[in-house]
Formats: structure tokens, sequence, C-alpha cells
């Protein structure tokens, strides 16, 4: 299995935004308050991401099946909506995402990368901490329903 992640012309974000509803359907009534993901529209992930971001996308034989969005904030590259459509689940396509865009803030001249990972997921807290990120800060949602941790991790600048 060969999966090939690169960087998503603008003219694809539609591709990655119907990969990360795709993908965060799952959380559809799971997550007290709602994912956010489940309510953003195209227009907003272009609002958000532009001029300072862009997108990934993974692919499998000429498939789309993975998408990650990230942004170049102050000192630090943020990535955000990290997803893969549940049939290629399993396979290490999170982590390979997650390296690419390591090296893409490393490229960058980028120290450090942040992300962004719900308490309520305990699973995905755990996949961060074995991919060496640690815990910045918490938060808690204003409904006090849920809480999130922003992770980070230092890259070797290039």
């Amino acid at each position: 299995m060969s999966v090939h992640i690169r960087e998503a012309a603008i003219e694809e974000w539609a591709t990655v935004h119907r990969i990360m509803r795709e993908a965060f359907e799952e959380y559809r009534g799971v997550l007290n308050p709602p994912s956010g993901a489940l309510r953003e529209e195209l227009a907003d992930t272009i609002r958000k991401l532009s001029p300072r971001g862009g997108a990934v996308l993974a692919e499998l034989d000429d498939e789309a099946i993975g998408s990650a969005q990230y942004r170049v904030e102050d000192g630090y590259v943020y990535i955000g909506r990290i997803s893969v459509v549940a049939a290629a689940r399993g396979r290490g396509i999170g982590k390979q995402i997650i390296d690419y865009l390591e090296r893409l803030a490393a490229n960058r001249g980028m120290p450090e990368v942040r992300l962004e990972v719900r308490l309520s997921l305990p699973a995905n807290v755990q996949f961060y901490e074995r991919l060496g990120y640690s815990i910045l800060q918490e938060c808690r949602y204003p409904e006090d329903t849920d809480s999130w941790y922003i992770m980070c991790k230092s890259v070797l600048v290039s």
C-alpha cells in the first residue's frame, strides 16, 4: 500500500472538505457540544485557511482517502481536521498525514506544531501522545460538557 500525501490545490479544497465531513460523521450525536466540523461549510473552510493556511490530501491509487488542514501562526503551525475515511482507517494514514505536516512546518522554519483534541476521545489523545505530542493547555467548553487539550510538538527546523 503506497499512500501519497501532498498539498491540496485550492481547487481541491472541496475534496478536503468532503473527506472531513465524511470522517467526522461518526461523531454526530456523540459529542456535546457537537463537532464544528459537521457544521462547517466549504466557504467556512476557505475563509479559515486563507491566506495563512492550506490543506493536504492523502491518496491511495489516485483516490483521496484522507485530509487535514493547517494554518501558519506566530511561531507554530496549527493542524486541524485530520481526517481519514472509515474504509481506510487502521493503516497508519493519519500518522503519515501528521508526519507530512510536521515536515511542512519544519521546512517553513516553524519550530512547533500544535493541534487540539477532545478529552472525550481518549483514543485520539493517546494517538497524539504516541506521536510525541504533549499537553500544552486544557480548555473547557462554556457549557462545561467537555474539554479539549491543545497539544504541541517541537520539530527540527530545516
